[in-house]
């Protein structure tokens, strides 16, 4: 059974009797049973046995034998040493061994003396068995009748099993007629009688040498044979008789006086006693009659200890206990049932355990006939919690497995089932530790554990409770795969059952989020992981896709149980349901499968957003992908405002650095929400930073997304933020004027207006250095094929104008006039006109037809402004249009090659540059008017 541990000689009398919880074993019952029958004072009692034994020990040395006790003891000694040991002579010897306890325990004799070990350690060469039993008995009658020592009780503790052992197997023999029914009575007489001495005549060591005596007899209690167990059970039996409650007596003097003085009665637990009262319930269960009635009368006898026990723990503060009025109420139970309820109430958690294992392990044994005594007593044993969950779930698992009466397995299923009722988080936990790859009997398991609503609950929310990832255990990545994987299963086959519907409905939220985080974390796990664990604990390795497979399914049997199969199969034909199965498109099936929710169950997108935000902060690896994902999708459909606080902001300022695509587009994604209402816009002006370098971001998504977060934030920031940012936006937003995507051209370039009215007023002068950079780009997207961009350049440029104070600019633009505005540019900017060329340059090769057209008008016009090696910039110009032949349209081709013959007339242009340059000079003159002015103005006007 394995529940007996080794004894070890105490260090002194007094140690010995406090370490003692069998001490416990205050067997102090039939004493006063005894007593109570008599019309004696069951104190008197008490007094009188102690008396006995503590005047044995100074009047034993000095009391000869006389007459046939002398006889008996010279025999005893006789034979035990001599080297001749008779086969004839052992009636005798045995009846000797029975004098010599007697007067041993009416304090007569006690020898003097070491005993001479090596010269009895001897057997005759041959020897029958019963012989060499007797011999074994004898040896172990003269350490039981020797004072008591710590040598003593080590050598005891080594030779009483192998007496034992012997004399127990003579049992087989006596009832195949091959021993002497009278031979075979008196060993086992004999035998009481040295372990009544053992236990009775040192009270110092009495729970040291009842330890040793019970870790002897126990294992034969479960011996396949009836005749051994009879045996045993008989020494238990007779010893639960005679034991004397020594420890319990600390001031015999006050015994007269009708109170006793208790000694600390000993409250720390005893597992041997769990495990005595566990073999002894499955003796009674057994169909052997002497068996069945020896073993419940030792069991009365632990009632009655137990009682005596709690009666002291019940009244700790007041150690006097008057024993002539407690003891008739406190020691006798009136009914049968009330030992059954004592079990249950008065066993300590450690002896507990071991008595729950001790009958789990046995039950199933052939021997067990009385099913129902056994469920009896499983039922009251388990009314309350216990230590040690997980070790009794796995001796349940392993008696399903073996046992086929029906009986046994209604009681190992109410077990089960009562144990996960008192207990669900450890029986939950013990379950999954013990098998987590959950076969056929495991499945059984969690199938009795949930069958009733009210435990389902509890085991599913014990379930949810159980954590995922490397990080929180200390198996490493391989373990924490696999139990990842139990939970899930055990989630799968429980969601199965009907029982586990309400539960599933009202805890929708908890479960959705936490399978999806099992999904994620299983992507993570890789073969080896699993491999790994699955040679550790010798079971069948499985290949990740089918782990995936079962936490698919049990997301699609808890959707089953939401909404039923229209929603499920709804999922499936948008291929929400083979998204999850792939790293690469699990976001998008999260997604999926969030926006059913939204659409089918909008009650649960609140409690599912809190799940969503706890996970979030976390900050967990295999949880991020489905937190941003379930965050971002249900974040436009709740009151979110209460739940972003700086955590949500910095986590998604992080994730805007994020190696992962995935994840950067659901940030931007979400503050592209959190900016649409004002409250919450005003708290990202942190973000703004971080979100303008989104701006350049190879995924035209996420550039999109972060413009619009900065039109919508950007106005409502503080003057101090905004301002900054502002000024940088010009330079950022040009190459994203020139995108593919109109949307992403069209919100640059109302952005970037959008900068100039936030600079307008506070950073002005620094703006107006910065717009003209975008003068000509925006002049040119008036001419975008879309018209919404060039609206929004339209808008933009009036924009610049205001700001620059440019009314010529801003009549052209409100006249509809777009073609006179290059040569505006060029008339109020002469100085930037190699600055305009270099702009306009890249545009010859725009996909858009409108913009080339547009950027060779204005070269042919800014080239008629060329003055300062005017010769070679022309040159490279036409070199410029040239390049475009072939990849242009027929008619952008025809204004390249008119324009080429245009900038190629320079005398004509030369004279047309001098007269611009001219009515510069003039524009600029002082207003007094001279005779020399006038002549300029003639040639300046012509």
């Amino acid at each position: 059974m394995g529940q007996g541990k080794s004894c070890e000689a105490p260090e002194d009398a007094q140690k010995g009797t406090e370490d003692l919880a069998l001490a416990g074993l205050l067997l102090v019952a039939p004493r006063i049973l005894v007593a109570e029958k008599d019309g004696r004072s069951p104190a008197d009692s008490l007094g009188e046995t102690h008396l006995l034994q503590e005047d044995a020990a100074s009047a034993a040395s000095s009391r000869p034998l006389e007459g046939k006790d002398k006889e008996a003891c010279d025999y005893f000694w006789a034979f035990l040493t001599g080297t001749q040991k008779e086969e004839d002579s052992k009636l005798k010897f045995l009846a000797s061994i029975c004098t010599l306890c007697g007067a041993r325990l009416e304090g007569r004799y006690l020898p003097d003396g070491k005993l001479g070990a090596e010269k009895m350690m001897q057997l005759p060469k041959s020897s029958s068995a019963h012989l060499r039993a007797v011999i074994f008995l004898g040896w172990q009658a003269a350490y039981a009748i020797t004072e008591r020592s710590k040598e003593n009780l080590a050598v005891l503790s080594q030779h009483l099993g192998p007496c034992i052992n012997t004399i127990c197997s003579l049992a087989p023999e006596r009832e195949r007629g091959k021993l002497d029914a009278s031979v075979y009575a008196q060993i086992l007489k004999s035998l009481d009688s040295v372990l009544e001495v053992l236990v009775c005549a040192s009270p110092g060591y009495t729970a040291s040498t009842l330890e040793i005596i019970l870790q002897a007899l126990l294992p034969f209690t479960e011996s396949q044979k009836a005749a051994v167990r009879r045996c045993a059970v008989g020494r238990i039996a007779r010893l639960s008789e005679v034991l004397v409650p020594a420890s319990l007596v600390q001031d015999l003097s006050r015994h007269r006086a009708g109170t006793v003085n208790l000694c600390p009665f000993q409250t720390k637990p005893v597992p041997l006693l769990g495990q005595l009262m566990g073999c002894l319930t499955l003796c009674c269960a057994e169909e052997d009659h002497d068996i069945s009635c020896a073993s419940a009368e030792a069991l009365h006898a632990i009632h009655r200890i137990m009682m005596v026990r709690q009666s002291y723990m019940m009244t700790p503060a007041h150690p006097k206990l008057r024993l002539e009025e407690e003891c008739p109420s406190t020691f006798l139970p009136k009914e049968t049932a009330n030992e059954m309820t004592v079990f249950g109430s008065f066993l300590l958690p450690i002896e507990r355990r071991a008595f729950i294992l001790t009958v789990l392990e046995g039950m199933t044994q052939p021997r067990v006939a009385d099913t129902k005594v056994v469920a009896r007593v499983l039922d009251v044993i388990t009314d309350s919690q216990m230590e040690e969950v997980p070790w009794v779930m796995q001796i349940i698992h392993d008696c399903l497995v073996s046992v086929s009466k029906e009986s046994l397995l209604d009681s190992l299923n109410r077990t089960l089932f009562q144990i996960t009722s008192l207990d669900p988080e450890h029986a939950v936990q013990g379950l999954l530790e013990a098998f987590p790859w959950c076969d056929r009997v495991a499945t059984a398991m969690w199938q009795t554990m949930v069958s009733e609503p009210r435990v389902a609950e509890d085991v599913l929310r014990s379930l949810l409770m159980q954590r995922t990832g490397p990080e929180h255990d200390g198996f490493g990545p391989q373990h924490s795969c696999v139990r990842s994987w139990a939970v899930t299963s055990a989630m799968h086959k429980i969601f199965q059952l009907p029982s586990s519907k309400g539960v599933a409905q009202s805890l929708f939220h908890k479960f959705y989020v936490a399978v999806l985080f099992q999904i994620s974390f299983t992507h993570e796990c890789t073969l080896q992981d699993f491999s790994m664990s699955s040679s550790q604990t010798g079971e069948r390795m499985w290949p990740p896709g089918s782990f995936l497979r079962t936490a698919v399914m049990t997301m699609r049997a808890l959707f089953q149980h939401l909404k039923g199969a229209a929603l499920v199969e709804d999922i499936q034909t948008q291929g929400g349901w083979d998204m999850l199965l792939s790293p690469e498109t699990f976001h998008t099936g999260v997604a999926v499968l969030t926006r059913a929710l939204r659409s089918k169950a909008p009650l649960y997108c609140a409690s599912m957003f809190e799940e969503a935000v706890t996970g979030l902060c976390q900050r967990r690896k295999h949880k991020e992908i489905v937190a941003m994902a379930v965050f971002t999708e249900l974040l436009d459909c709740v009151d979110f405002e209460q739940h972003i606080d700086d955590c949500i902001l910095n986590l998604l300022q992080s994730h805007m650095h994020s190696q992962s695509l995935v994840l950067r587009r659901m940030a931007v994604t979400s503050l592209v929400v959190l900016s649409t209402r004002p409250k919450t816009a005003v708290t990202l002006q942190g973000l703004l930073p971080e979100v303008m370098q989104q701006l350049q971001d190879a995924d035209g998504d996420i550039s999109m997304k972060a413009l619009t977060v900065l039109r919508n934030a950007l106005r409502l920031a503080d003057g101090q933020v905004a301002g900054p940012i502002a000024l940088q936006l010009p330079e950022r937003l040009l190459p994203l004027f020139e995108n593919e995507s109109s949307c992403v051209r069209e919100l640059s370039i109302l952005l970037c207006k959008d900068a100039m009215e936030v600079a307008e007023g506070t950073h002005e002068t620094e703006m107006k250095k910065q717009v003209q950079s975008t003068l000509l780009p925006l002049f040119f997207h008036l001419h975008d094929q879309n018209q919404c961009v060039a609206q929004a350049s339209r808008e933009a440029l009036l924009g610049a104008a205001k700001l620059l104070k440019w009314k010529q600019l801003r009549n052209l633009l409100e006249t509809a006039q777009p073609q006179r505005v290059g040569k505006c540019l060029l008339l109020r900017h002469s100085s930037r006109v190699d600055d305009y060329l270099c702009q306009s340059l890249p545009y010859l090769w725009s996909p858009q037809e409108p913009l080339q057209e547009a950027a060779v008008r204005f070269i042919g016009l800014a080239g008629q402004h060329l003055v300062d090696g005017r010769e070679e910039k022309l040159k490279n110009i036409i070199e410029a249009l040239r390049s475009t032949e072939g990849y242009s349209s027929p008619s952008v081709s025809s204004l390249v090659a008119e324009t080429i013959l245009v900038l190629r007339a320079p005398s004509e242009f030369s004279l047309q540059a001098l007269r611009y340059r001219l009515r510069r000079v003039w524009e600029r003159r002082p207003r007094v008017p001279r005779a020399g002015w006038l002549c300029c103005c003639s040639c300046a006007q012509r």
